[in-house]
């Protein structure tokens, strides 16, 4: 079967929504505490004995005191909004991008580039898919337990978003994203493909039939999650700031709010009041929740592709092998 048919696309495109859903209820505790370190503009830490949030364990402790387990999975379901339609467009696209690449003669010698570029740029296209969500699940996130705003469905948030601020309000930090995110994600799939090929070459010397280990792609998952997110961090909490100006109403018992308008303010702030490592808040939090993201989506996928997707491709290239050499064999010769 071609890698492009239409039922190959559906089963890539829902593989990637299934990844996306089951990675974001694992997940999404670590989400809720980087978002909340990432607005606090106080210290995080144990000098920082005004802040709302004074480490990993700390934050983890008063959320649960202060709002309970709900509290902990808060914008659980409009982070599944998000994390479905990213990983839907990302994953379909991402193999249909291959497909067209692979076709390319400039990337005949040079697959590591190939995986770059087509990541990063499925990766933007499910950004663009999904950022309308990502807007509504950080001001959910991030909003008073007693503000309405923390009880904000999706659909609702977007139609709030959109009647208030028009469509800037829905692409705020969009430009500054996609910069950060063609990077993040084409060196992501990079490291992970690359991981993969030196372990696969292992395991074939001494089982040519052996496929990757499920345990080793989980590992080379979280390796290209916790490396890739390091290089663009800054540049993350710079968005999640930026999408959040202008929210302060809904912030009053997080302390000082950082004032975000454009990408050069929010840099120039953040510097001048918080230093650099005000541009690594709640990077503990993000290296956890971006390694067991990074694990879940592509163990998940690729588990889906190896146990599902490929044998159906292997039965109907078997299948229209046979119907091909049924028309070829001769026919014989019938009574006149």
């Amino acid at each position: 079967m071609p890698d492009n048919t239409p039922l190959v696309q559906l089963l890539q495109a829902l593989g990637g929504g299934v990844a996306g859903g089951l990675t974001r209820t694992l997940v999404q505790p670590f989400d809720v505490i980087k978002i909340r370190f990432q607005m606090q503009v106080e210290p995080v830490g144990k000098h920082g004995y005004e802040s709302k949030y004074q480490g990993l364990l700390h934050a983890f402790r008063s959320i649960y005191k202060e709002e309970g387990l709900r509290g902990i999975w808060r914008g659980h379901n409009s982070g599944q909004v998000l994390s479905i339609t990213y990983a839907v467009v990302q994953f379909w696209s991402y193999e249909q991008l291959r497909v067209k690449a692979h076709k390319m003669p400039f990337f005949d010698d040079r697959p590591l580039l190939l995986y770059f570029v087509c990541g990063g740029l499925a990766g933007c296209l499910g950004t663009v898919a999904a950022q309308p969500f990502d807007v509504i699940r950080t001001q959910v996130v991030a909003a008073d337990p007693t503000s309405k705003r923390s009880r904000m469905s999706s659909l609702r948030g977007v139609h709030f978003v959109h009647s208030t601020e028009g469509l800037r309000g829905l692409s705020r930090g969009l430009v500054f994203t996609l910069a950060q995110i063609f990077p993040l994600v084409g060196a992501n799939f990079l490291i992970y493909k690359y991981l993969n090929a030196l372990v696969l070459f292992i395991v074939k010397k001494s089982n040519p039939d052996h496929n990757i280990p499920g345990p080793c792609l989980f590992v080379n998952g979280a390796l290209a999650g916790v490396s890739s997110k390091l290089l663009v961090y800054p540049a993350d909490l710079m968005k999640k700031r930026m999408q959040l100006h202008g929210f302060h109403q809904d912030r009053q018992s997080f302390g000082r709010n950082p004032i975000c308008p454009t990408a050069k303010q929010c840099f120039m702030t953040t510097l001048k009041g918080e230093g650099i490592s005000g541009f690594y808040k709640g990077v503990s939090p993000t290296l956890l929740k971006s390694g067991l993201s990074s694990a879940f989506y592509f163990t998940f996928y690729d588990y889906i592709n190896r146990y599902v997707i490929h044998p159906m491709q292997d039965r109907e290239e078997q299948r229209l092998k046979e119907e091909k050499a049924k028309s070829a064999a001769p026919k014989k010769a019938g009574w006149t």
